[in-house]
């Protein structure tokens, strides 16, 4: 797990590849009050991926944005077996900006920490409207693509792809909006929850857990 604290700017260039080998499941976790700064290029994606001869969903963690939107409480601490200084996400500010994700593409994430307790592809926590996503695809993800717990962030040209459990998961409230989204998935790939009647679905919109 590496975390960006508040204050702090994570810049990555156009072009860069971030590798994570599968018994690290590397987690990049941008917290309250930190930003990111992950500008890609159509011809210069950043890409977060594994670094394994032969490749496996689960062998990168994942990427965690964290600001201080609104959202309702159902979660009362982050997912994924983050430490107890960075579990709190949340506030009161619906402009909060976490910086910019542009061209960036994320293959091979999800960790799973305990049954029900993953990090997904791109996690995203109560991200304020003053946050920048758009051409953002998560790859043969072992988790959900996308989640969204609460918060304001809006989207544009996201793209999940052969994602084991859900590609748009939504809940806490979360009320930004997304335009231009696709959800692609493998039959042959699923995330087996057994008689939970918790799928692999395109879209999961809820707000209880059980």
């Amino acid at each position: 797990y590496v975390y960006v604290e508040s204050g702090a700017t994570l810049t990555i260039e156009p072009g860069t590849k971030i590798v994570s080998n599968n018994d690290s499941a590397g987690v990049l976790i941008i917290y309250k009050g930190a930003k990111i700064n992950a500008k890609g290029t159509a011809s210069a994606p950043i890409v977060f991926t594994s670094a394994e001869a032969n490749p496996k969903p689960g062998d990168l963690g994942g990427v965690v944005l964290v600001g201080k939107a609104t959202g309702n409480g159902n979660h009362a601490n982050l997912e994924g077996g983050v430490n107890d200084a960075h579990k709190d996400f949340g506030g009161t500010d619906d402009a909060d900006n976490s910086g910019a994700l542009q061209y960036v593409r994320i293959e091979y994430a999800g960790k799973a920490v305990n049954p029900g307790d993953e990090v997904n592809g791109l996690s995203l926590y109560a991200v304020g409207s003053g946050t920048t996503i758009d051409h953002v695809q998560v790859v043969r993800g072992l988790d959900d693509a996308f989640e969204f717990f609460g918060g304001s962030v809006n989207c544009k040209y996201l793209i999940a792809y052969n994602c084991a459990d859900d590609d748009y998961d939504m809940d806490d409230g979360y009320h930004g909006k997304i335009q231009y989204a696709l959800s692609i998935k493998d039959p042959k790939f699923t995330d087996g929850k057994g008689t939970t009647g918790d799928l692999s679905n395109n879209f999961e919109v809820d707000n209880t857990n059980g």
